[in-house]
């Protein structure tokens, strides 16, 4: 136990990161049991639908995020409308929700650190000059966050006209950050061209969770 929890930042950076030559991915077997109830994967209850900015926003998939025996967290793609179309997620108006579900105690920072670096990785460099102080912004609040915990849930939100907004277990983090672009920005990392984890992107995109 005390191996694993010194190594813990060691691997969740590697779940996050994509690491060259990482390889056994764990299987991401979802258990739909209806639209009308609640979706689990690998022990994670996700409900099939929420309000977000007077909107009812629905489950599109589940995806896990692991390397090996090590799960990090499986999250969960909220969207106006289902799809299987990434495309058609990443551009689709309205509110949406990225849940994560936390199975693996590490620094939050490990998150953060993810998300700059694939951002400035695949965006053009006006496009990220551009997003560069919300991004820094955004992920400082995440680094703020601490330590995340097993059981820990954050969501990642995105509302028109407002911006984008970070809770963990349902209270606020930080401030609000402008900018859909933003919010495009850092969803492309888990279902763009480029996505972190295909097969997490895979789930995320099942176009809705069904029996």
């Amino acid at each position: 136990m005390h191996w694993f929890k010194q190594h813990a930042a060691k691997w969740l950076l590697v779940a996050l990161g994509g690491l060259a030559g990482v390889t056994g991915l764990l299987p991401v077997p979802v258990v739909g049991v209806g639209m009308a109830q609640a979706a689990t994967l690998e022990g994670q209850r996700f409900e099939p639908t929420v309000q977000l900015a007077d909107r009812t926003l629905r489950l599109n998939g589940l995806g896990l995020r692991g390397v090996a025996w090590i799960k990090a967290f499986v999250a969960g793609l909220y969207l106006p409308s289902t799809t299987r179309d990434a495309g058609v997620a990443l551009s689709m108006p309205g509110p949406k929700r990225l849940q994560l579900k936390v199975m693996l105690e590490a620094p939050a920072a490990e998150l953060s650190k993810s998300l700059n670096r694939r951002v400035r990785r695949h965006e053009p460099p006006a496009v990220h000059q551009k997003l560069a102080p919300r991004l820094e912004a955004l992920t400082a609040d995440i680094d703020a966050m601490g330590t995340l915990k097993a059981g820990d849930v954050i969501d990642l939100d995105y509302v028109p006209d407002q911006g984008v907004m970070l809770r963990k277990n349902g209270v606020p983090v930080g401030r609000l950050q402008p900018g859909e672009d933003l919010y495009r920005a850092v969803l492309k990392v888990f279902i763009g061209d480029h996505a972190i984890d295909q097969r997490m992107k895979d789930g995320l995109m099942r176009g809705g969770v069904k029996t």
